[in-house]
């Protein structure tokens, strides 16, 4: 399970059409009106019945965080409640864990799985994470202190050491007796088979176990080719193996090929959907963990930064409009054009610009492949370019009645648009080239270019041809 700075608003996971969402808005109004008749014996009834999943939204969207702790107590038995806590994301799981003892948070985590126990850890202070570890079984805090070290946002620290291996001279039939009668191996999907000293040499899944005779040895039914990370591994490449390969698992092993834990789809999912808010955050200038229903004061103080930066952007187009301030003046209706051709330019790039900063997301691109994409974008700014240069073009030589409007609207359009679909090629592959985030407020720098160059395509021209405007 996801354990990083944010878990994408996990708790709205499996909300699909409107059925599901009238179905939890009854849910949540009931809740609501239980709380406000004092009606404990119901409310906890009621919650006791209910998914984790679905008792963390419940909790994400109540208005309070008394309210949270109070039906977060309400829920039994304490195995659910550890789950529930698993669910949530970090603001929700911080709120109703404050006034919470250490030594019954120990206690309500000691029966999740190591890396659900390590996500909660994350999430509290460090002092009370590390009162909360000495608590714990050294046993079971072992293995979580060992997730702990890992970089956030790494194979290490997403993985889960609740794996099933096996020696390569096993008998398919003792490997049947082996897993029957193991513990702790949470999501069984594969049989991971070692050599003599434990290095990873193949693996084989739990239907090709069954599917043999059962003296039948492992080593000789194996998969030799295994696809496996290491502990450094970014997160988002991880996933990008996980849906490439097609795998339920992927196991994650030391410098010497052992394996140390593995990642299942599970968290997969969550990492995608993670890495997927994070770049369109991003792209809009704000952090990756921002939230709609975070404190008024905090979304202030994580969205305004960028929107300065904007607004001095916005200074640089309101210049390019100064230097040509004689000429809109001999010809005022280049006002009406103005946001016209910026604005449709802006338009363009963005569509350009979202779709390289997805692929390059899903690794779809690679090096090679820039001059291709980057033919293509000029290709289709053309096309482009010259469609809506022609329409706006046509629209203003019938409006003002003289050739000369027609020509510099139409021409700052094609021009605009064909820079545009350059811009949000460039930009994207440009950071990523400085090793920079493509997905780091593009938008906001493409916006900025196009304003900036769609006023000196029109105005320029405009000041060029003055003559046959007015």
């Amino acid at each position: 399970m996801d354990r990083m700075d944010i878990k994408a608003d996990r708790p709205d996971k499996g909300t699909g059409g409107g059925r599901t969402a009238s179905r939890f808005d009854v849910i949540l109004d009931s809740v609501g009106r239980l709380l406000r008749r004092g009606a404990i014996g119901n409310l906890e009834r009621m919650v006791s019945k209910m998914h984790p999943a679905d008792v963390a939204k419940v909790l994400h969207h109540l208005n309070s965080a008394q309210e949270k702790r109070t039906v977060f107590e309400l829920i039994k038995p304490d195995r659910s409640k550890a789950q529930v806590l698993s669910e949530l994301d970090e603001g929700d799981l911080g709120e109703i864990l404050t006034d919470v003892p250490a030594a019954e948070i120990a206690v309500l985590i000691k029966d999740l799985p190591d890396d659900d126990q390590a996500y909660v850890l994350n999430c509290l202070p460090e002092d009370r994470s590390q009162e909360v570890l000495k608590l714990m079984k050294p046993e079971d805090s072992a293995e979580v202190k060992d997730l702990l070290q890992y970089e956030p946002k790494t194979a290490g620290a997403i993985m889960t050491t609740e794996y099933f291996s096996l020696p390569e001279h096993t008998t398919a039939e003792e490997a049947i007796h082996k897993l029957q009668g193991a513990k702790d191996t949470g999501n069984v999907f594969y049989v991971y088979v070692t050599d003599t000293g434990d290095r990873l040499v193949g693996v084989l899944s739990l239907r090709q176990l069954l599917q043999v005779p059962p003296h039948t040895r492992l080593g000789t039914m194996i998969k030799r080719d295994v696809i496996s990370v290491a502990t450094d591994t970014d997160q988002e490449e991880v996933a990008k193996l996980v849906g490439r390969y097609n795998l339920l698992a992927i196991p994650v092993v030391d410098a010497e090929g052992r394996v140390l834990g593995v990642i299942t789809v599970d968290d997969v999912i969550d990492v995608i959907t993670e890495e997927a808010t994070e770049d369109m955050f991003r792209m809009a200038g704000l952090p990756a963990d921002e939230s709609i229903f975070a404190p008024v004061q905090v979304s202030a103080r994580r969205r305004i930064p960028w929107l300065m930066l904007n607004l001095l952007t916005a200074f640089m187009a309101g210049g390019m409009v100064a230097i040509f301030e004689g000429t809109i003046a001999k010809a005022a209706a280049l006002a009406v054009f103005m946001p016209i051709v910026a604005g449709q330019g802006g338009n363009a790039g963005i569509q350009t610009i979202t779709i390289v900063v997805r692929s390059m997301a899903l690794g779809e691109i690679e090096a090679r492949d820039a001059r291709r994409i980057l033919n293509k974008e000029i290709s289709l700014g053309v096309i482009r370019g010259i469609l809506f240069g022609l329409i706006v073009g046509v629209l203003a030589w019938g409006w003002k009645g003289e050739w000369g409007w027609g020509f510099v609207v139409g021409t700052a359009m094609m021009l605009n648009m064909l820079v545009a679909g350059l811009l949000g090629t460039l930009i994207p592959l440009g950071m990523k080239a400085v090793r920079l985030d493509p997905a780091i407020a593009s938008g906001v720098f493409l916006t900025t270019f196009t304003d900036v160059l769609g006023f000196l395509f029109l105005l320029g021209l405009a000041t060029l041809l003055i003559g046959q405007l007015t």
